[in-house]
C-alpha cells in the first residue's frame, strides 16, 4: 500500500516531561524501556558479583582465574552453551544501544522530579516519514469515514484513538486538536476521528463498538456528536465515561436503544473497529493517540505518534504544503 519517496525533515520537537502515549504491548511495548534498565542493572551486579568473588577467592586460593572460568561456565549451561550466550550478548548489546538515549532521558527526567511516560522509538515521531500514498490510497483512508469539514481539503488529519486512552484524552482536552486545526486551516482541512485498539483500556472495545454501531445506524453526524459527547466528559486524571450511560447516550442523540443494543451485543461493528486498528498499525500508530497527516494533492504524508504540542502537528502539516 505504501511505496518510499523522498524524505521530509522532522522537526518535531517532544512534548514537556517525553512522549506521551498509550502504548500497544508485545513489540511495541512501553516495557522496552524498563527492561533495558533492568538488563542495565543485571550487567553491573553481574560484573560487581565477578569483581567480589574473584577478589575474595584470589584472597583465600589465589585462583582468580579459575573462579571467572567457573562462573562463565555456569552461565554457559544456562543457555546450552558458550555459543548461545556469546550470541544471547550481542543482542543484548545491540538492544541497549539502541535504548541508551531513552534511557538516558528517563533518568534526567526522573532527576529533575517529573514522572515521564514509558515510550518506544515509534513515539519519536519519525516513522514513516517521507513516504507517499496513491490517490486510490487516500480515497480508501476515506471510504466510510466520518470526515469532519471538507471532504475535499487539501490535508487530511486522521487521528487513531481510544476513547479511554489518558494521553487521547490529553490530546483532546489540552492541545485542543481538532478544533484548533479547523480554525487555522478552514476548508483547507479536513479530520477523521477513527478507532484503535492501543493498550486496550477495560472499556476500549464497547466504546470503539458503540461509537462505530451509531455510525451505522445513524450516519456520520451522529458519530461525531457521539464520541465528542463521550470525550467531552472523559478527563486525562482517569475520569472516563461510565460504560453503563453508552446506551443512554444513544438514544439521546434519537437512536432506538434495542436497535442500538443489539448492534454493540453482537459485535456488528468488530470488523470496522479491527480495520480501524490494523490500519493505524500499518503507519507504525500502534500506541495512541497516533495522528497521520496527509497531503491529498501529492500524496505526501507524516505520522505523530503520542500527544505531542500543538505546533508538532502544525510544523508538519505547513513541511507537506511545501
Amino acid at each position: 500500500m505504501v511505496v518510499r519517496k523522498t524524505q521530509i525533515a522532522d522537526t518535531s520537537e517532544p512534548i514537556i516531561q517525553t512522549t506521551q502515549s498509550c502504548v500497544r504491548s508485545c513489540s511495541h511495548s512501553c516495557w522496552h524501556i524498563f527492561l533495558a534498565i533492568v538488563l542495565v542493572l543485571s550487567l553491573l551486579m553481574n560484573a560487581a558479583s565477578l569483581y567480589f568473588l574473584s577478589g575474595n577467592s584470589y584472597a583465600v586460593h589465589g585462583d582468580t582465574v579459575g573462579i571467572k572460568k567457573a562462573l562463565l561456565e555456569l552461565e554457559y549451561d544456562k543457555v546450552g552453551g558458550q555459543k548461545n550466550y556469546e550470541t544471547i550478548q550481542k543482542y543484548s548489546q545491540l538492544q541497549l544501544k539502541e535504548q541508551i538515549p531513552q534511557i538516558e532521558q528517563y533518568v534526567n527526567s526522573a532527576g529533575s522530579g517529573t514522572t515521564p511516560s514509558p515510550t518506544t522509538q515509534a513515539d519519536q515521531t519519525t516513522q514513516p516519514s517521507g513516504w507517499t500514498l496513491s490517490q486510490e490510497d487516500i480515497a480508501n483512508l476515506k471510504k466510510g469515514a466520518a470526515i469532519e469539514g471538507n471532504a475535499n481539503a487539501n490535508i487530511l488529519v486522521i487521528e487513531y484513538s481510544d476513547m479511554e486512552c489518558p494521553f487521547c484524552m490529553k490530546q483532546y482536552h489540552d492541545t485542543n486538536l481538532a478544533p484548533k486545526l479547523k480554525t487555522q486551516y478552514g476548508d483547507k482541512l479536513a479530520f477523521i476521528f477513527k478507532n484503535n485498539k492501543g493498550v486496550n483500556h477495560p472499556g476500549t472495545t464497547v466504546k470503539a463498538l458503540s461509537a462505530l454501531c451509531v455510525q451505522k445506524i445513524s450516519g456520520n453526524d451522529t458519530y461525531v456528536k457521539y464520541y465528542h459527547a463521550i470525550m467531552d466528559a472523559s478527563t486525562n486524571e482517569g475520569g472516563v465515561y461510565d460504560v453503563s450511560k453508552l446506551g443512554t447516550l444513544a438514544k439521546s442523540l434519537g437512536l432506538d436503544q434495542k436497535v442500538f443494543q443489539s448492534c454493540v451485543d453482537t459485535k456488528e461493528a468488530d470488523s470496522v473497529f479491527a480495520a480501524q486498528t490494523a490500519e493505524a498499525q500499518k503507519f507504525g500508530l500502534s500506541g495512541t493517540p497516533g495522528t497521520l497527516i496527509i497531503n491529498t494533492t501529492t500524496g505526501k504524508y507524516d505520522t505523530v505518534e503520542g500527544a505531542y504540542p500543538y505546533d508538532t502537528f502544525t510544523t508538519k502539516i505547513e513541511a507537506l504544503l511545501k
